[in-house]
């Protein structure tokens, strides 16, 4: 096993008032992040990187464009968004900060759901 402290993560302060301390390995990178009240992220879109994003605490606008029409939908604790390769961003209208992590990875193309579903073997 191995543990990972806080304090070894990538710290990341934007000025459009994000916080994220980002774990980068090999394959993928984990990330958590800290929405500050009020704040937009810049719009960006990821070219290879698949990104699954999951809300912790809080309540974020989500925004995307798809066939150059602009949509948004209120995503909250719970809720899991893959924002595919178009262009997003997110928005926290509220009092509170919002938390959510973020796991980027590129993908194959392979089906792993099999491996996944069976890869656990109980210890007698």
């Amino acid at each position: 096993m191995k543990i990972f402290p806080q304090n070894n993560a990538k710290f990341f302060d934007s000025p459009e008032g994000r916080k994220a301390w980002i774990f980068g390995f090999p394959e993928y990178e984990f990330q958590y992040d800290e929405q500050q009240p009020h704040s937009i992220l810049k719009w960006h879109r990821h070219v290879q990187i698949w990104e699954t994003i999951y809300i912790i605490e809080g309540e974020l606008i989500a925004r995307w464009k798809k066939d150059g029409t602009e949509k948004e939908q209120i995503v909250k604790a719970g809720d899991l968004i893959e924002p595919g390769f178009g262009s997003h961003t997110f928005e926290n209208r509220s009092e509170s900060v919002a938390k959510f992590i973020a796991v980027k990875f590129v993908l194959s193309g392979e089906d792993k759901k099999e491996i996944i579903k069976k890869d656990k073997v109980y210890d007698e």
